[in-house]
């Protein structure tokens, strides 16, 4: 390979190097996180914590049907047992009767909402439950992948450093250097070839004695519009 065309070599061979390196981050970081299980997982959480507070507030709601109706009956013993005769005594039992009743049908009413927030809180965790199963499912599948593309990159970075190394060393120090400045400076395109007789990066005309020292490759030549190197 004569000067140019290893200056080119090399560019090829970091602009390669730099897409594997970029690619090879994104699936390591799908490898250590997946946005949509994490979603579906917190969704499902969600769901579960709904389900054990509505849960927990029937439960609550029983227990209070519980002694309401202990209460009630305590009430009634009293009133038509016969050991109550006096008749205010017997007025304000009746009276405490009815306002217990009427607390035992108010707490019904809350209970038969409850029993439905219950079904519902259920439903909605067996629908995340779901959705998490298949996130999770999905989410195998593609850590597969992901595994095997991270290899294929691993060994694919290993070969370019290996023919960057290789390339470097075959050119000489000011060569280099100058690649490495303009690599910096040009956004990673210090060698542009000529495509209809000018610099294909900048659209500057290159006259044809200078293609011809180009064609050649023994020489750098720079564009005279942005001052890359030419290949042709």
């Amino acid at each position: 390979m004569n000067l140019v065309a290893l200056l080119w070599h090399l560019q090829t061979t970091d602009a390669e190097l730099d897409d594997k390196t970029r690619r090879a981050r994104q699936v390591e970081d799908a490898l250590a996180n997946d946005p949509a299980v994490v979603a579906a997982r917190a969704a499902n959480d969600d769901a579960h914590k709904r389900l054990g507070a509505t849960r927990a507030q029937l439960h609550d709601r029983e227990l209070e049907a519980q002694t309401l109706d202990a209460k009630i009956t305590e009430i009634e013993m009293r009133l038509y047992g016969g050991r109550v005769t006096n008749p205010k005594e017997l007025d304000s039992l009746e009276k405490d009767l009815q306002m217990h009743k009427r607390l035992r049908g108010a707490l019904d009413d809350k209970r038969l909402g409850l029993m439905d927030a219950v079904e519902s809180a259920q439903k909605h965790a067996d629908e995340t439950a779901r959705a998490r199963e298949q996130s999770e499912i999905a989410r195998a599948s593609a850590l597969e992948h992901l595994a095997r593309e991270r290899d294929t990159l691993g060994a694919r970075l290993g070969e370019l450093n290996a023919a960057r190394e290789r390339t470097r060393g075959a050119l000489n120090a000011d060569a280099l250097r100058l690649y490495e400045q303009l690599h910096k400076t040009k956004a990673g395109r210090a060698v542009a070839p000529i495509k209809r007789d000018a610099c294909s990066a900048c659209g500057v005309g290159t006259p044809t004695g200078l293609i011809q020292r180009v064609r050649e490759g023994n020489e750098i030549v720079l564009c005279s519009g942005c001052g890359r190197i030419l290949a042709a």
